[in-house]
């Protein structure tokens, strides 16, 4: 069974420089145009924190929506 859940980025908070350079990359869900209604009404809420290195985080825009896919895992 797969759950999908729509993101947007509102936050980047960077430390360090060079290759040493990271990002905390803050989502939370986003409800627009009936996104999220499949789950919504259940758990009214979502956020994220992904601590990313920064040429990976640069791929990331704020204000863009994502989605996330959530399925169970082959152990």
């Amino acid at each position: 069974m797969r759950t999908t859940a729509k993101v947007v980025l509102n936050s980047k908070h960077e430390s360090g420089t060079g290759e040493h350079r990271q990002v905390v990359a803050a989502f939370s869900a986003n409800y627009a145009n009936g996104a999220n209604a499949e789950w919504a009404i259940y758990t009214p809420s979502a956020q994220l924190n992904m601590t990313l290195k920064g040429e990976v985080a640069d791929r990331f825009v704020i204000g863009q929506e994502y989605t996330l896919t959530f399925e169970p895992t082959a152990l």
